[in-house]
């Protein structure tokens, strides 16, 4: 996804980036050139970050912790828009070519790399799930109806779980979850719509997700946007908004597009190089001194 390059949100992006820094918000290095449009992050149980960049060329890289590639995978498959990475519990990564910017694909796909750690070949061919939202009947839907762009995806169990990013018009905020089978390969499978939320109505660029992670306990699920994460707990099963939710400030502004988590209390998040100046960086926060404040009784 690329930001309006308007002076107006140019300017937005200047103050938010010169407030007050967090103390849990960290600069861990500065992204390989060939990560400009980082979009998707996830580590394995080697310890590996792996992102990927949202257009170019179909690539899952390996990245150590100040930014720099140390391995590259490629994808005997194309890109239209990447737009994140899910791990499972076996360590099957999973690649999701889903952006919908204007809300009119048809041809909605996730790749999944088997056991992601075990590869050694430079080159593989990814199993492919080919999937459609079960409550889009409209290519492209009126404005007001702007909400079939899908950005977020995480793993849970046996299944996919997709998170709308709202290009609605007036913007409401409104978030919707989809599950999907993780491994149905032979044909087109619904993404069934379960469950929405509002995040706020405004500003947009604050309150739309463009990411999503679930802890390795899966006990905790973040959504991410660009200057703000949402920590969702003490819910059960798939029921992820159904549990508490504490909305965090990250008071740095930039176009974050991918959240994992590195640890139980560690997030490791990538934003985009905007204009060759702002973003491209690896950052690191630590949700520690939230999670000691969230009671489940």
């Amino acid at each position: 996804m690329k930001l309006l390059t308007s002076l107006s949100t140019i300017i937005l992006l200047s103050v938010h980036l010169t407030s007050a820094q967090n103390p849990h918000f960290k600069t861990l290095g500065k992204l390989s050139k060939t990560l400009q449009s980082s979009s998707g992050i996830e580590v394995s149980k080697s310890n590996t970050i792996w992102t990927i960049n949202d257009h170019g060329l179909p690539v899952v890289y390996g990245i150590d912790t100040t930014g720099q590639i140390i391995k590259a995978i490629h994808l005997n498959h194309s890109v239209i828009d990447w737009e994140d990475l899910a791990l499972d519990q076996k360590g099957n990564l999973f690649v999701g070519d889903f952006g919908n910017n204007h809300n009119k694909r048809k041809n909605l796909r996730i790749y999944r790399i088997d056991n992601i750690d075990s590869v050694t070949k430079n080159i593989v061919t990814a199993k492919i799930i080919r999937f459609r939202l079960s409550d889009q009947k409209e290519f492209p839907p009126p404005e007001n109806k702007m909400s079939f762009d899908i950005e977020a995806m995480i793993a849970y169990q046996d299944s996919l779980y997709l998170f709308s990013k709202s290009r609605e018009k007036p913007f409401k905020g409104n978030v919707k979850l989809y599950v999907l089978p993780a491994n149905n390969y032979e044909t087109e499978v619904e993404a069934k719509l379960i469950d929405s939320l509002s995040l706020g109505d405004g500003p947009m660029f604050e309150n739309w997700i463009t990411g999503a992670a679930l802890s390795r306990d899966q006990k905790k699920l973040i959504l991410l946007s660009h200057g703000k994460f949402w920590l969702f707990t003490c819910f059960e099963g798939n029921n992820f908004f159904k549990g508490k939710v504490k909305e965090v400030n990250m008071q740095n502004f930039s176009q974050k597009e991918a959240v994992a988590f590195k640890d139980a209390n560690t997030l490791i998040i990538t934003d985009e190089l905007f204009q060759g100046l702002l973003g491209g960086n690896l950052y690191e926060y630590d949700i520690s001194n939230i999670l000691t404040t969230l009671n489940c009784k």
